[in-house]
């Protein structure tokens, strides 16, 4: 038998854990009690600490600030849409005046430098004469490479793919688009600088190959999204429509929950008006296809699928089409999404009134500035517009015979003189529009802290004010004392208050400056840095 089974040695183990059992009991029953005075302890502080906060009159002043503060934010929200369709209506009527002007004005300053060269012979020569003549050449030489492109079958090859392929499709072609409009806007750049013009010929002919490759390759690219948004616009399916808008949506999330500053909202706003700039012109030429197709195979103009019932009248059926469903949801995307920006990062609506002067100076001083900042690829959708449009006019108009040629060419004379009649009138609008700005007006280009909603910015969701960055700049500041002792002067607010006596921190450098210090002070560095915001120039962070 073994030893450990015999009765002395079982009543001398269970001895022992009724020993251990009735040691553990005093010293469970302190740690209760320990548990409830802590918990007592919290919940009396919880109580007193509400009660100084409800009652102190500086928390209360703060607080009312606060509120009158939160109240103007939510007003700015409201006020963003006219501030931002003001700014948007005046840039959408400029980029509109730039694009007919490579239609009506540069034609005729060609037309213009070839008579005077003609009359004067050799003392003639015109830089800009030489800018106009390569550019016309260029479009048409791209326009004429691109003619053998089947926008049919590039339809129903469009039409027939998945939703998810769609999907793709057009975010790997508005990708695409913003990266050979940087790269166009560089070329071009290049081609038109007077260092160009004292290079040899052969240097000259290998950026103007290179420039003609740009331009056939973005008309390409541009071509295919004009064919994809053709296929949405006219199915008679949500499907394709449904993923226009998630890619709408899709910005807010993009830039919505970041900090953003003055730099990177002008970059963010220009981006939009040449982006709704290029889906209007997309639209208008999708318009033009389907009235000029239906004109002689049918009598209505409008396609079926653009029609709300059978008995629709012209307007309605264009409307309800492109226009509600496509520009209506960019418009509501736009001013949620600016809502929200100048909300998170407390800037107030008028900065877009500074952002609407910048363009009148470089409206009226240059077109080309205005284009350059922009970052507008006039020359591609010059290019795209010829090439989606002239199989259309071709089929409308007869050249069979004399007669009807003769027709046809006094058709398109009296289109051409009623875009130069739209085009001056445009200019002449534009012109006494930012006159008006400039001059009835006191806004300058320069940003201070008044164009900003008083408070302080924070880097996340959370709200953060100079009391909760002393807490968690002021933690590490107190070496020599016990955690406990810090933490309790932490939650009772003495350290705080210590702080800003100066009685236990000897400098005001244990705080770092914060975002709002940071932008006061690039602003007063730089007052007019909004002035060097230009589309694909690295203002900020990133090119948005």
């Amino acid at each position: 038998m073994d030893n450990r089974d015999s009765p002395h040695v079982l009543d001398a183990q269970q001895e022992k854990t009724s020993h251990n059992a009735s040691g553990r009991a005093p010293c469970m029953r302190s740690k209760v009690i320990e548990k409830m005075r802590v918990m007592r302890s919290h919940l009396y502080r919880e109580v007193v600490h509400a009660v100084e906060e409800s009652g102190g009159i500086h928390d209360a002043k703060d607080g009312d600030l606060e509120d009158i503060y939160e109240v103007e934010q939510l007003v700015n929200m409201v006020r963003i849409p006219s501030s931002l369709e003001k700014f948007m209506i005046w840039t959408l009527l400029a980029c509109s005046d730039c694009f007919l002007h490579y239609f009506t004005i540069t034609p005729l300053r060609v037309v213009r430098g070839f008579i005077l060269k003609y009359r004067l012979r050799e003392r003639y020569r015109s830089s800009e004469m030489y800018n106009d003549g390569c550019m016309i050449c260029l479009i048409i030489m791209a326009a004429f490479f691109l003619n053998k492109l089947d926008t049919s079958k590039a339809y129903h090859r469009i039409k027939r793919q998945s939703s998810v392929k769609l999907y793709m499709l057009f975010s790997v072609l508005e990708m695409v688009n913003k990266m050979l409009a940087s790269m166009g806007q560089s070329l071009f750049a290049v081609l038109f600088s007077r260092k160009n013009s004292q290079r040899a010929l052969r240097k000259r002919l290998l950026m103007q190959m290179l420039c003609l490759v740009y331009l056939i390759l973005h008309g390409y690219v541009m071509a295919y999204q004009t064919v994809a948004l053709n296929v949405a616009v006219n199915s008679y399916s949500n499907a394709l429509l449904t993923l226009l808008l998630s890619m709408q949506f899709a910005e807010i999330k993009s830039c919505l929950f970041k900090r953003i500053d003055k730099e990177s909202l002008f970059q963010i706003t220009i981006a939009d008006v040449v982006e709704r700039f290029q889906l209007m012109l997309l639209l208008l030429i999708i318009s033009l296809r389907n009235m000029l197709a239906k004109s002689k195979t049918q009598p209505s103009v409008i396609p079926n699928s653009w029609k709300l019932r059978p008995t629709s009248s012209l307007v309605a059926g264009i409307l309800y089409g492109p226009t509600i469903n496509v520009i209506g949801s960019g418009l509501v995307v736009d001013w949620v999404k600016h809502a929200y920006i100048t909300k998170f990062n407390r800037i107030r609506p008028k900065v877009y009134d500074k952002f609407l002067l910048i363009l009148c100076k470089d409206h009226s001083s240059s077109l080309l500035r205005f284009r350059d900042r922009l970052g507008l690829p006039i020359p591609a959708l010059a290019v795209l517009f010829i090439v989606m449009i002239r199989p259309s006019l071709v089929q409308v108009l007869d050249f069979s015979t004399p007669n009807h040629s003769a027709l046809a060419a006094t058709i398109l004379t009296m289109g051409f003189v009623a875009l130069v009649i739209l085009k001056l009138a445009l200019h002449m609008l534009l012109i006494k529009w930012g006159r008006f700005f400039l001059d009835g007006s006191r806004i300058t280009t320069a940003v201070t802290e008044n164009e900003y909603v008083p408070g302080l910015l924070s880097g996340g969701l959370g709200k953060v004010d100079e009391k909760s960055r002393s807490i968690i700049h002021l933690r590490d500041s107190y070496v020599g004392q016990k955690s406990t002792i810090v933490e309790e002067n932490i939650y009772n607010g003495k350290i705080v208050e210590d702080s800003r006596s100066s009685s236990l921190v000897d400098s005001p450098t244990d705080v770092p400056p914060g975002l709002n210090d940071l932008r006061r002070n690039k602003n007063s560095k730089n007052p007019h840095s909004l002035e060097n915001v230009s589309r694909y120039k690295m203002v900020s962070k990133q090119i948005w």
